[in-house]
């Protein structure tokens, strides 16, 4: 792959108007790098599902399915390490405490079944969830990427993450995630209230407070009040 390659790609980034395509374009361009499949998504943290954090699945048919349903968020040393830096790296270099595991190798041993076998990961920032990656994955027994490669394909991973923020503001995604009140309640809890002191805030009986607290984690799929607070900050649906 040669520099303009990326930069082309750069620039069809900003017409996309919906993730298919993107996604389509992505899978095409990195072709060249070994990679034949990618997904993007947020890291689930806490208990949080993988399913609807999804952005672009370009995973083999069956393994996304397969994935999710036996929970390998939870113990995939790749997803593991892609919370805990914002370091791009080969799958290889996951730190044995989360990649030599017995559940992780299992992991890795059934992608393998769906033609995975290595794979590099761009984590990063993002506005949807606590943390995002972009991760790469080849048929090849072992990745080998120069260090401008792999510059390469963190500037198209930050690109179409960027991309995909902007598709969700402009489909309005954001907006539709809770409700005036369920921000209300987030930020009164952002401030330290308790639930007694935000009943009588906002004119409402704690019982009501609660369930517009409960309403909000099952919105983001997190376990605990503190934890939707942090999301919607991050989402910028609240300012603290």
């Amino acid at each position: 792959m040669i520099d303009s390659d990326v930069f082309d790609f750069v620039e069809r980034c900003r017409k996309h108007t919906a993730t298919g395509p993107l996604l389509s374009d992505l899978l095409d361009t990195v072709r060249d790098l070994g990679f034949e499949h990618l997904i993007l998504s947020g890291v689930p943290l806490g208990g949080q599902k993988l399913a609807p954090m999804v952005e672009l699945n370009g995973w083999p048919a069956g393994w996304f399915e397969r994935y999710v349903e036996a929970e390998h968020a939870a113990v995939d040393g790749v997803c593991i390490y892609s919370a805990k830096t914002l370091k791009p790296f080969l799958w290889t270099e996951v730190p044995a405490k989360w990649s030599d595991t017995e559940a992780s190798r299992r992991v890795a041993g059934e992608a393998t079944e769906f033609g995975i076998w290595s794979g590099f990961a761009v984590p990063m920032l993002s506005v949807h969830h606590w943390q995002s990656v972009l991760s790469f994955a080849s048929s090849q027994k072992a990745c080998s990427l120069s260090p401008r490669q792999q510059v390469q394909l963190v500037t198209m991973a930050v690109y179409a993450g960027m991309s995909i923020q902007a598709l969700a503001h402009v489909d309005g995604e954001f907006d539709s995630v809770l409700t005036e009140r369920e921000k209300e309640v987030l930020l009164w809890a952002a401030a330290g209230k308790t639930l007694s002191e935000t009943s009588q805030i906002l004119g409402m009986t704690e019982r009501t407070v609660k369930w517009h607290a409960m309403q909000a984690r099952d919105a983001f799929g997190v376990g605990t009040t503190t934890q939707a607070v942090v999301e919607a900050v991050r989402r910028r649906l609240i300012h603290p």
